[in-house]
């Protein structure tokens, strides 16, 4: 067939998909998956596997919040607050350095903690000395009625004989729950349990013998110092390349986090590319090898069509489950996703060839394949031209309606515990379900549930129309009267 016949085909194809209405809306539906999946592989990075396993990653996001957007249903949450300062805002005789910004709290809420994080610490190069140098890194944070509380602090070293240092790694200082003790006990003269100190820092004593708390709206200075205890900057260096405050609030992003604090609305976009691989080519390699089998079991017939056929007969009794369960229990966890896609190929394909035989054993016995013999058709010519065109339709209707189950079974593996590693929609639906399990049943986290769920019925509602729409076309019976 040549390329400008094919494109013909094609084009027609397409006219007559669009012209039913579940054709229209699966084709719809299926370029917002493809265009939402390459921009993904665009903006996502090449180890983004490796960040969503890696808690540290997401220390400066709040854990199970619910996304920012709730906010406009009358949900009143601590806000989320994350700012890079460049310069500091005060600076004693380059050896003292004070970053400051404020926090809005202005809803009956506490945050969740307060994070820094430092990238790029400098040291000051000191001529003829050869000691350890250090820095330390004080946090403070001024309360609305001007009372201002220590609430972190860490020492960074240098060794011995090192004349300059960078910190190329971020080094995140969190709050010290000691010193905040310390603080309130020495300005309040009461006693801080261990849990209250977000709260001893962000409310107001409203029952001392009880240890009750209630938000205190209004202003918060926060204060980040850095000192040094040998030498000096030179005029202008700054001691690093960024400073990040982050007040770790209760609502986050589009989506929300998980209890880890990952972003969901990354997790879920990753997601899109990941399910379209395992669904498209899963079920265009199952596909293509049913037809193969099919065709030259039915055409070649004898010993050929009854080794193929026994083949069948045995993988279609091995029980699917329990065999993906095993094998994917002894398989590294990397490897796991390729185990579960090769399993669903391997298994996929008998229903389909068992058809397409059928299929190929009705017509090898028409009038034009017997003129085609005669006048010299070799076996390769009459199943490429004459065979695969006329099977190809139906093949691609079973093709459309496998990608889903291929993309279902790798969420109910998921969903079930066998974990792969990667970021799919199963996984973050297993995560869910795990997260509540460990809470008791007590949290729904409707959030981190429903977005995933809702992917995956848009993904097997998405080919079940084309299915439709292609069955239809396929099968003159169904089709609409004119």
């Amino acid at each position: 067939m040549k390329l400008e016949e094919f494109m013909a085909n094609m084009r027609k194809s397409f006219r007559e998909l669009w012209s039913y209405t579940s054709g229209k809306v699966g084709l719809v539906l299926l370029v917002i998956f493809i265009a939402t999946s390459l921009y993904a592989l665009i903006v996502m990075p090449t180890n983004y596997r490796t960040i969503w396993t890696d808690a540290r990653y997401w220390r400066t996001n709040p854990q199970a919040a619910p996304p920012s957007w709730v906010s406009f249903f009358g949900v009143k949450l601590a806000p989320h607050f994350d700012t890079h300062l460049s310069e500091p805002s005060n600076a004693q005789q380059g050896r003292t350095f004070v970053y400051e910004t404020t926090y809005v709290l202005d809803v009956n809420d506490y945050p969740q903690r307060i994070v820094v994080g430092i990238k790029g610490l400098r040291f000051p190069e000191i001529p003829g000395y050869k000691g350890q140098k250090f820095a330390v890194l004080e946090l403070y944070v001024t309360r609305p009625d001007n009372v201002t509380l220590k609430v972190g602090q860490s020492v960074i070293r240098t060794e011995a004989n090192e004349t300059i240092k960078y910190v190329d790694e971020p080094y995140y200082l969190e709050i010290d729950s000691n010193i905040i003790k310390t603080e309130y006990v020495k300005i309040y003269g009461v006693t801080v349990s261990t849990g209250n100190e977000i709260r001893a820092l962000f409310g107001r004593l409203v029952n001392e013998t009880r240890e009750e708390y209630q938000p205190f709206k209004g202003t918060y200075t926060i204060i980040l110092k850095i000192r040094y205890g040998q030498g000096q900057l030179a005029q202008g260096e700054l001691p690093a390349e960024d400073v990040r405050i982050v007040v770790v609030g209760n609502i986050y992003g589009l989506m929300g986090t998980d209890t880890t604090g990952r972003d969901l609305a990354e997790g879920l976009l990753y997601g899109f590319p990941v399910a379209l691989a395992v669904g498209l080519v899963t079920a265009v390699a199952a596909t293509a090898i049913g037809v193969l089998v099919g065709i030259v079991s039915g055409y070649y017939g004898g010993w050929i069509d009854e080794v193929l056929q026994r083949i069948i007969d045995v993988m279609g009794n091995v029980p699917l489950l329990p065999f993906l369960i095993l094998l994917v229990n002894i398989t590294p966890v990397e490897q796991r996703l390729t185990v579960i896609m090769l399993v669903l190929i391997v298994f996929g394909w008998g229903g389909l060839a068992i058809i397409i035989r059928s299929m190929t054993l009705s017509i090898k016995s028409e009038l034009y394949i017997e003129a085609a013999r005669a006048v010299g058709a070799g076996n390769r010519r009459i199943i490429f031209r004459h065979i695969l065109p006329q099977v190809l339709p139906y093949a691609m209707a079973t093709l459309v309606f496998s990608v889903p189950g291929a993309v279902l079974a790798e969420a109910g593996l998921s969903v079930i515990g066998l974990e792969h590693g990667w970021p799919t929609w199963g996984k973050i639906l297993a995560d869910a379900r795990s997260a509540i399990a460990e809470a008791g049943g007590t949290g729904w986290y409707w959030w981190w549930i429903m977005p995933p769920g809702i992917l995956l019925s848009l993904m097997s509602l998405t080919f079940v129309l084309l299915g439709m729409a292609i069955e239809t076309i396929v099968e003159p019976r169904l089709r609409r009267r004119a």
